[in-house]
């Protein structure tokens, strides 16, 4: 194993120099049990002892889960972290190649730019983005010392920290700046991508083999669109993959929560078994209402998508919001001690029609020809439809009366107003 840390006198890096806009930089590597022990958190760049701590309760809540992943992920890998550099009397050796591969003379251009970072041992590092992972790595190190010899790529950018912003104002704004730029233009994982590509997030997984294997999403049913909605031209897809997600997110989570589920990649047994679920909910929903299982049984040629979401509303669960209130009553009447078919018995009997009560001026705006998406209106709606299905909303803390008021308050009419559909039952 390489050696690139001699912790009594510093730290001795193969590196690549860098430039963008006014700072200089190294690519190299640590090893992580070099992170774990020379390298401290954000609160570096912050002056105020208030915010050091608030940073660290918050660094320390949520370094958990990649501590969790390093020890029991095999195929773990990181992101490069940045790491500002303070001291250290840093010195550059620049490497000279005197031929490439082949006896090819390098070209000038690389002249300056291959060599070796020393520090002192009185060099500070600090991380300017990925302070996350730094605390999880430690914790990590900590349960399972075997990982201190694992390597992670490193960009080190000479900065200022705060117990010697005294000396270098300027420069300590600066580096303060560069910690705020890095953090506001990094971009979150869309929603998109993790259906797309993670191997470790269940529900991800099963989304993907639904779409393969279910005949309501396979064939090209189902909108692979980024968003939520649904476009007026697309007259091919049940909904779109993301509600496909989200829906299963709300129906089959765990009563405590997803835990690793969504971060370490399950058993065999454990991806089997959320399929299966996922698939007894997909399959009752297609059972219970004729239009879907219609829908289910088409090619997308037959466009039985396009009579079932038009310009004059069409079917509920032709819409995305539709699915997802309708995940969400499905939900309560699960909590009210349901089982699934119980619950769907009492879902399907209720009113399905967007131009008609009870979702003409809730979700459905007919002047207009589109849906209402106001969170006040979908609130509203799913109390509603858990109601028509069987569910007692007195476990929902309110009550008949209670429901169509705040059912008038949203439409802006007076509560005698509002009707509730009868639904037979039995």
């Amino acid at each position: 194993m390489k050696e690139a840390v001699t912790a009594p006198h510093g730290l001795v890096l193969p590196a690549i120099r860098a430039r963008m806009g006014d700072w200089t930089y190294y690519v190299s590597w640590l090893k992580l049990g070099d992170v774990a022990t020379q390298v401290s958190a954000a609160q570096e760049i912050h002056s105020s002892s208030a915010l050091q701590d608030l940073l660290q309760r918050e660094l320390t809540a949520r370094s958990r889960t990649i501590r969790d992943y390093l020890l029991n992920q095999p195929q773990r890998f990181f992101n490069a972290l940045i790491l500002g550099t303070y001291g250290g009397r840093p010195e550059w050796a620049e490497l000279e190649v005197r031929e490439g591969p082949g006896g090819v003379e390098p070209p000038e251009s690389l002249t300056g730019y291959l060599g070796f970072l020393t520090f002192d041992a009185t060099v500070k590092l600090f991380a300017i983005d990925g302070q996350h992972r730094v605390v999880g790595i430690r914790q990590a190190v900590k349960v399972d010392s075997t990982l201190a010899d694992e390597e992670v790529c490193v960009l080190l950018v000479p900065g200022v920290s705060a117990n010697r912003r005294a000396d270098d104002k300027r420069g300590f704004e600066r580096t303060r700046r560069l910690f705020s730029t890095v953090n506001r233009y990094a971009k979150a994982v869309s929603k998109m991508n993790i259906i797309a590509l993670d191997e470790d997030d269940v529900l991800a997984i099963t989304t993907r083999r639904l779409v393969e294997e279910n005949p309501l999403f396979q064939n090209e049913k189902v909108g692979l669109h980024k968003g939520k909605n649904i476009s007026r031209s697309d007259v091919t897809s049940f909904t779109n993959i993301i509600t496909v997600y989200d829906v299963m997110d709300s129906v089959l989570k765990p009563p405590g929560g997803w835990g690793h589920l969504k971060k370490l990649r399950g058993s065999d047994d454990e991806l089997e078994t959320y399929f299966r679920r996922a698939t007894e909910l997909w399959d009752l929903i297609a059972k219970s209402f004729p239009p879907v299982k219609e829908f289910a049984r088409s090619a997308p040629s037959d466009l039985v998508a396009a009579r079932y979401r038009n310009t004059q509303g069409g079917h509920l669960l032709f819409r995305p919001i539709g699915l997802m209130i309708l995940a969400k009553a499905l939900k309560m009447l699960l909590a009210d001690g349901k089982s699934l078919s119980s619950a769907m018995r009492g879902l399907k009997k209720a009113p399905m029609e967007l131009a008609g009560m009870p979702w003409r001026d809730l979700l459905w705006d007919a002047g207009n020809e589109r849906i209402l998406y106001a969170s006040e209106n979908q609130k509203v709606a799913t109390k509603v439809l858990y109601h028509l299905a069987g569910g007692r909303l007195t476990t929902q803390k309110t009550s008949r009366t209670k429901l169509l008021a705040e059912w008038a308050g949203v439409l802006g009419v007076e509560p005698s107003q509002v009707k509730m559909p009868k639904i037979a039952r039995g």
